[in-house]
Order: C-alpha cells, then structure tokens, then sequence
C-alpha cells in the first residue's frame, strides 16, 4: 500500500487531518482508494454514487453525507481530499488552475481539461453519457452545451479547511464556485440559478445506481 499525503496548507485543521483511506496498487497502472477506482494509464478515475431527488440544479455532484445533495444531481461515495487525491494520480496539476474567487464568479476558472461520463443499468440494458445530457438549460429548451470541464483543485478557506469538504461537501460544478474540485469553464450557468434542472428525459430515476467517470484530456501541444 502507498500511504495517501494530504494535499494541503502548511497546518491543515484537525478535520483536515482525519484519517483518509490508502492509496492501493490493483495492478500495472491501476490503483484503487476508498471506493474510487483509478487508471494511470488511460488517465481515468472513476467512482460510484446515486441519482439525487434534487431537481433545480447548483452542483453536479456532492460528497458522501454532503450537505448540498439537495441541489446536487449525484451523490458520490467519496469525500473532497480523497477525490483530489485520485485526480492527482492521472496527472491533474492544480498549478494550471485559476480557481474562482467568489460564487458566481464572472470569470471563467481555468484548469487541465477532463470530461465527464455517467454510467447506469436501465431495464433496457447499460447507459453511457456526458453528464452535459443530465443537465437540462430551460432557456434554450435543451441539455446544457458541450463546454469544458476543467480540474481547480478547489481551495482553502483562511482557516485551513479544505473547501471541497467544509463548504457543503461539493465535487463538481458548473456555476463558478471557489469549492468544487472540478468547475465547468463556460459562463453559461453563471448567474442563472434555476436555469439548469436535471434532465428527467433520459429516464435516470432517483436513487438508481450510477457510476461517474472522469477522463483527463491532453492539453494542446501534448
């Protein structure tokens, strides 16, 4: 077993500081943490969740027991540290990112690029999805338009606390929030709260069962 180190402050909080599961090697490029499975070598990390009952959307996914699963499409069996930690192994690098400064943040954050997958059982066999389909724009009457997902690394409140974790137990979002691990980078969602519901269409009820899957795109040049 690799021992897992905290990606953090020079003193973290206490709650910083609780125990996070280790980082285990499965195979050649394959390593698993807590409930999180990880592939170095096709630079992809995946972890398991439920569908929310949440309808208006602010997050795409919370935390295991996050506080915001009321306004998240996902429920993740993973925490903020844990999470980051597993984006680390496939090359993120939070010195690319520009994290926003506020909520609502009116400039786009920036980041290493991934996509984003949701994998699910229906009765009519398995699904596999951008989570751009999931995320329904009553505006333009249609799923929320391709734009890039980028890594930030969220942030550290003044205090030490990972803001992933204490500020609502949020992983991913889309409206420009100093908290999420992963932002989108498009302005669309910013300011338009009530905008983005989740997408009922594609037949993805509360509760069902899914996995998320995050894939690390090349930067051009690459």
């Amino acid at each position: 077993m690799i021992a897992l180190t905290f990606w953090g402050p020079a003193h973290p909080s206490p709650q910083a500081l609780q125990k996070k599961p280790a980082v285990e090697k499965l195979g050649d490029g394959l390593f698993r943490i807590g409930d999180i499975k990880i592939d170095t070598k096709k630079g992809e990390v995946s972890v398991p969740g439920t569908v929310n009952s949440a309808t208006t959307l602010e997050w795409v996914a919370n935390t295991r027991d996050g506080a915001k699963a009321y306004e998240s499409a996902f429920t993740l069996a993973t925490d903020g540290v844990t999470f980051n930690t597993a984006l680390l192994l496939i090359g993120m690098d939070v010195k690319h990112s520009r994290v926003p400064t506020q909520h609502f943040d009116a400039v786009p954050p920036k980041g290493d690029p991934l996509e984003l997958w949701v994998d699910w059982m229906a009765t009519d066999g398995p699904k596999h999805m951008r989570i751009e389909n999931l995320l329904f724009d009553q505006r333009t009457n249609a799923p929320l338009a391709n734009s890039a997902w980028v890594y930030t690394g969220s942030s550290f409140a003044p205090e030490g606390q990972y803001r992933a974790d204490f500020e609502g137990g949020v992983l991913i979002g889309f409206v420009h929030s100093p908290a999420p691990v992963i932002e989108n980078a498009g302005d669309g969602a910013v300011g338009a709260f009530g905008a983005v519901i989740f997408n009922t269409r594609v037949g993805l009820a509360p509760g069902t069962a899914m996995t998320l899957t995050v894939k690390a795109l090349k930067q051009a040049g690459q």
